[in-house]
């Protein structure tokens, strides 16, 4: 086989599995949804100025709910076949702020650092 043939059936390989490994909507809803949960759940673990566990119990419940829908209603995505971006809409104005591929979606560095600080 020569090097051009096996070079396109590579490529073709790879192309091939970018399309059906391309994270949905759901996925990139997901990833957005974690990383906020995440973030809202340290910041209720370093808040000493509840001691009950309750209180506590009740703010995470509330707060996964609230940020359950605002991911749902602000988050989406826009597929591109071989990589998706995901998009928030925040006061009429639609940001990009991550992408996937190959089943993966990624925010990027500024948005996690955001949430890390």
């Amino acid at each position: 086989m020569k090097t051009k043939q096996k070079l396109l059936i590579i490529c073709s390989a790879i192309i091939l599995t970018a399309i059906i490994t391309n994270p949905n909507q759901a996925a990139h809803k997901e990833k957005v949804k974690s990383t906020i949960t995440a973030y809202y759940q340290e910041q209720l673990t370093k808040d000493k100025t509840t001691t009950d566990n309750g209180f506590k119990a009740l703010g995470s419940i509330i707060g996964n709910s609230f940020i359950n829908s605002i991911v749902e209603t602000a988050v989406s995505s826009d597929n591109y076949f071989l990589f998706s971006v995901t998009k928030i809409n925040y006061e009429g104005q639609e940001k990009t702020i991550g992408y996937g591929v190959f089943g993966n979606v990624f925010l990027f560095s500024k948005i996690e650092k955001a949430f890390n600080k």
